[in-house]
């Protein structure tokens, strides 16, 4: 059973950024259905983090330019129950502790009961490395398929959205 979603905030929750002409960071874009997605997790019981290769404040800017937000409530889509940044763990993905900071924040105590999403080899790596029960590759940035492949992986998906169909056991609200 899946007791904590560990996703990859750029590109498995929204896409990552491109610049304007001037260079400037367009605005931020989530995956479409993420927000639903993350909503229904919740829903079954399941914890959602976000791990972010930005610092904690670009990190917040991003959730509130979104609407979204760190919270217990699991009323209302944009809300997750943990966000870890980069300038939170000693060493960023590949390294675990991302994923290891992720089970503290949300009382997660086994690491075979956690799911890791991301769209790039690095936060494969870290769920491999942490010993995440599941380890999962998104086709919605970063990577191509085959490269996704070749990292450690129990599967590919086209999207986080596709979690909920894989094994992510319906469970009453919480």
């Amino acid at each position: 059973m899946i007791t904590l979603a560990v996703l990859g905030f750029e590109g498995a929750a929204i896409r990552r950024r491109s610049t304007d002409a001037a260079g400037f960071p367009n605005a931020p874009e989530p995956i479409r259905g993420v927000e639903a997605t993350v909503f229904e997790l919740r829903r079954r019981g399941v914890r959602v983090a976000l791990v972010c290769e930005a610092t904690r404040s670009v990190a917040e800017a991003t959730l509130a330019a979104l609407g979204w937000r760190v919270g217990a409530a699991s009323d209302g889509l944009g809300v997750v129950d943990a966000l870890v940044c980069a300038d939170e763990v000693a060493v960023a993905p590949p390294a675990p502790y991302a994923v290891h900071h992720a089970m503290e924040l949300t009382g997660t105590s086994d690491v075979r009961q956690v799911l890791v999403a991301g769209d790039g080899l690095p936060v494969l790596e870290a769920g491999r490395a942490a010993g995440a029960g599941w380890v999962v590759g998104v086709l919605t940035g970063a990577a191509r398929r085959d490269e996704l492949e070749a990292a450690p992986h129990d599967a590919v998906l086209s999207s986080v959205n596709d979690l909920l169909a894989l094994a992510v056991p319906a469970a009453p609200a919480r």
